[in-house]
């Protein structure tokens, strides 16, 4: 979930003509402009030459010439941040305040800033002025605290913990053994849990959760990540699934001078799986994450992956062990803002999977999605509302024929599967969660055919 703090609109007292004119064009924006909290902890850097620098250049000279202008010395402001020039920004915001020291949004972007460059103290001083304004709004004060959680949380060391839990109810009308709200990638253990049915409709409650946790070796981060997933289907024991997931690995940042060409995780996983209250999977492997942004709004992502899968009978799937296999699989994805708070995602994913006793598979799977950020008027108390539709095409074709129907008959399932999540904001760490899915399944062997339809509605925390 894309975690959107509200933007907080300050009344500024107007003392002077001067700075009626900068309330008007730039502290109401200011918070609502301000930097991320989570860039809090990022180190500031001499600023590239570039057309912002460039631009906050030419500011500069004419803040030379009027050294007393309050709107050119906060425009000068912005734009050194927005170079990069993260000292220059604090140091004319601070001009700022000379001339009129009741701006708690000034105070706040000034903690923001100092936090970046890990000033952390001069951080908290401006926070508790900012807190001791008079006339400030619960908006402004959710705000602070939001900074000062942030900043308490990059002083406390390098290391940075965040968790995700999902709980709800699921209903399928032909219900499988996949893991409720997951994303499909080919030759993942989703999908192989999404290919056993029970040909039934059932019900299902569930929880799954993910945390991350961030240290560092050296200045190489370390991205440690612990899935867990437990559903208990309502009259169906065979259909009960608990799954977790381990995976770790360093980020590695590719630059040459100020270029940034790519981030790299190389990474180890492994994962148990119970269906049934039985042990039924367990995989052991390692991949490859790249990703990089490529110009303006587009981002691209690409991995490979390697698994080694060992299966153990279980009621549904008798024969179970004759599918341990070895699984290669890679994939790409691109993302691409269209509109403010709306973007583009495709992606798609190969895997080959050669089964030990049974034959080889070959899966591909398509993944079109759009997110659209929806901002609610504030009297509705709730937002903001995330809309997001998809589809996927999944292709599976066996590369040895199927020995119970003849030497020249080879599986091979075509599915659609479309549908839209909506996420609606209840707070920064609290959401409603919304999920309509439909699949579609044809095949050439009929005891592979599907058809199902899938309603969740859950609550996701995130920290």
């Amino acid at each position: 979930m894309k975690r959107h703090n509200r933007a907080c609109v300050l009344r500024c007292r107007q003392r002077g003509a001067g700075l009626r004119r900068l309330a008007a064009v730039g502290f109401v924006l200011l918070l609502g402009a301000g930097v991320p909290t989570a860039a809090i902890a990022e180190t500031a850097g001499p600023a590239p030459d570039s057309a912002a620098s460039r631009d906050a250049d030419v500011l500069f000279q004419q803040l030379l010439k009027d050294p007393k202008n309050v709107d050119l010395t906060f425009r000068y402001a912005q734009a050194a941040i927005k170079a990069g020039n993260i000292e220059a920004g604090i140091s004319s915001l601070e001009r700022l305040l000379l001339l009129d020291r009741n701006f708690p949004g000034v105070k706040i972007q000034l903690a923001e800033l100092y936090g970046r460059i890990h000033s952390y103290d001069m951080a908290k001083t401006y926070l508790v002025e900012a807190r001791e304004e008079p006339g400030v709004t619960q908006q402004v004060l959710d705000r602070i605290q939001d900074v000062q959680t942030a900043i308490d949380h990059a002083a406390a060391g390098p290391s940075n913990l965040t968790t995700t839990l999902l709980v709800g109810v699921r209903h399928q009308t032909d219900a499988s053994a996949q893991p409720a709200g997951s994303d499909i990638v080919a030759g993942g253990v989703p999908q192989t849990l999404s290919t056993i049915y029970l040909f039934k409709s059932a019900w299902d409650i569930f929880a799954t959760g993910n945390v991350q946790y961030i240290t560092k070796l050296g200045d190489v981060p370390i991205e440690t990540n612990a899935l867990a997933y437990y559903s208990k289907s309502l009259g169906h024991s065979t259909l009960d699934l608990g799954a977790v997931e381990l995976n770790s690995g360093p980020r590695l940042e590719a630059d040459i001078g100020d270029t940034h060409l790519f981030s790299a995780r190389p990474y180890a996983v492994t994962n148990e799986v119970s269906l049934g209250e039985s042990q039924f999977l367990h995989t052991a492997g390692g991949g490859l994450d790249i990703d990089r942004n490529i110009i303006g709004g587009l981002s691209g992502a690409a991995f490979y992956e390697y698994r080694r899968d060992w299966f153990n009978n279980v009621a549904l799937l008798p024969n179970a062990d004759m599918l341990n296999a070895d699984v290669h699989s890679f994939g790409g994805a691109l993302s691409y803002r269209l509109i403010e708070d709306g973007d583009l995602h495709l992606q798609g994913s190969y895997a080959r999977t050669d089964d030990i006793a049974a034959g080889s598979n070959r899966g591909l799977v398509i993944h079109l999605s759009y997110s659209q950020l929806l901002t609610l008027p504030s009297n509705f108390g709730v937002g903001p509302l995330n809309l997001s539709p998809f589809v996927y095409r999944i292709y599976s074709h066996d590369n040895d024929p199927n020995p119970a129907l003849g030497p020249f008959v080879f599986d091979a399932t075509n599915e659609w599967r479309y549908g839209l999540t909506a996420k609606l904001g209840f707070s920064d760490n609290i959401a409603a969660n919304f999920n309509f899915t439909r699949e579609v399944t044809t095949s050439n062997v009929a005891v592979n055919r599907s058809n199902d339809t899938q309603l969740l509605v859950g609550l996701i925390f995130s920290y």
